[in-house]
């Protein structure tokens, strides 16, 4: 737990070349609770990274999206309007549209075709999340 490695809990892609990426990339050195991010976002027309943060105690909201969402139901995280949101909505082909809103710097959408298994995958990357700060 000395040496911080960088964690993607959202890691989404296409073979299109389109991603979402919400990395984790270090923790505050301040706030206990709180882990300095990163939102990328990969298309044709544009390249954004924004800087950003994770509250921890928004893990579960994510856990929570992540059911909702395999649950064939549409899932936002995080609640409470504090910076970076984002939207999910899942058609029956199993396609996703997602939405990213960062009040002070953009607003986009991107469609996606992620795998088959990218629910179990990032129920992983959660753990994983969880594991590198200690929260599991």
């Amino acid at each position: 737990m000395d040496e911080w490695v960088p964690v993607d809990l959202i890691h989404l892609s296409d073979g299109r070349g389109d991603s979402l990426v919400l990395r984790a990339v270090e923790r505050h050195e301040d706030r206990r609770a709180l882990v300095r991010a990163e939102c990328l976002i990969t298309t044709d027309f544009m390249n954004a990274r924004l800087k950003t943060h994770i509250w921890l105690d928004d893990l579960e909201e994510w856990e929570e999206a992540l059911r909702r969402l395999g649950a064939g139901e549409d899932a936002s995280w995080p609640h409470g309007g504090r910076g970076l949101s984002l939207y999910f909505h899942l058609h029956e082909d199993g396609s996703l549209s997602i939405s990213v809103h960062d009040p002070d710097r953009l607003t986009v959408m991107l469609g996606l075709e992620p795998t088959s298994e990218w629910i179990d995958e990032h129920e992983a990357n959660l753990q994983r999340l969880r594991d590198a700060y200690g929260e599991s």
